[in-house]
């Protein structure tokens, strides 16, 4: 089996795994974008989300489209963390992939898929998972039991989330550890990693959905830190995702990826950034037909530079 898999992987067929809420034709705009005879993509929609999925399925020629069970997302809960599971998961057992990429609905390849397929030929094994610095608190994300962030906290700041953080300081001190011993570390969520890698998480996936149960914001922490003291952890990039994404705060406590507009086309020309977030429309309108028509009159696929990065 592992000899099969092997040399299924040696044909370097990419699954694309997106998460998406709402924002259809930025949705429709990547899928496109991705279709490509070697590669296949799988979607998750929120559950909440009233975007007709229908028409998902029916708008690639080369790339056939999956869409998985719908479960409702809490932002920070741990139902991320399952859809992000289910989505390797259904990849994996369609077989034949030698990466996967995880995608935000409003994410763009900023490369050619000729480009993209050459890359990770030349970077073939390793794990694209960008490791950042902690922040306040970070153990307490996933130490302590959050019961309240999935169902009355979510992404607002609000009387609940005050009481979950209350509620996590008392269980410190009475002695709650849930990773105690555990090496964890945060990383940014979208990633591009290998068949090994994956099927790592699949294998474990029922006891990693879970540890991860109750936890706040893990979708940037379980990842990476499964993959930690396992033969992978040497693989794992840890200084680059392959993807250009600009951080702005919106508030005192929370910071938010800004829309990318023209202006914007230099920081995408790095022959190691692959993908951009995040691509709001009618802000990126321009920027969108500016990359389209650079790659479509390149033949190498890029939008400046001349050869793939070795």
């Amino acid at each position: 089996m592992d000899e099969e898999r092997e040399r299924m992987g040696a044909s370097m067929r990419h699954a694309y795994l997106i998460i998406a809420h709402d924002r259809p034709e930025e949705l429709q705009r990547l899928i496109r974008a991705l279709d490509y005879p070697d590669n296949a993509i799988y979607m998750h929609v929120d559950a909440k989300s009233t975007m007709d999925v229908r028409p998902l399925a029916h708008l690639t020629e080369h790339s056939p489209v999956t869409l998985i069970d719908r479960k409702a997302i809490a932002w920070g809960g741990g139902s991320i963390v399952d859809a992000e599971l289910r989505l390797f998961e259904a990849a994996y057992k369609d077989g034949g992939f030698r990466y996967y990429h995880l995608l935000s609905g409003v994410d763009y390849p900023v490369k050619s898929q000729q480009y993209i397929h050459d890359y990770f030929e030349h970077h073939n094994g390793e794990n694209f998972i960008q490791i950042e610095p902690e922040l306040d608190r970070f153990r307490m994300k996933f130490d302590q039991y959050h019961f309240l962030q999935e169902k009355f906290v979510g992404k607002k700041r609000n009387l609940w989330k005050y009481i979950d953080f209350a509620s996590c300081y008392a269980q410190r001190l009475v002695g709650v550890r849930r990773f105690k011993g555990h090496e964890m570390k945060r990383a940014i969520q979208w990633v591009s990693i290998t068949d090994e890698a994956v099927a790592e998480l699949v294998r474990r996936k029922d006891e990693i959905t879970k540890r991860y149960r109750w936890t706040y914001c893990c979708d940037e922490i379980f990842l990476v830190s499964e993959l930690i003291g396992t033969p992978l952890e040497k693989t794992i990039t840890g200084t680059t995702n392959l993807r250009y994404i600009e951080w702005e705060w919106v508030s005192a406590q929370d910071s938010s990826p800004r829309v990318l507009t023209t202006a914007d086309i230099r920081h995408l020309e790095p022959p190691d950034i692959l993908f951009a977030r995040k691509f709001n429309l009618p802000q990126s309108v321009e920027l969108y037909q500016t990359i389209d028509d650079a790659i479509a009159s390149n033949a190498e696929g890029l939008l400046n530079h001349k050869e793939v990065a070795a």
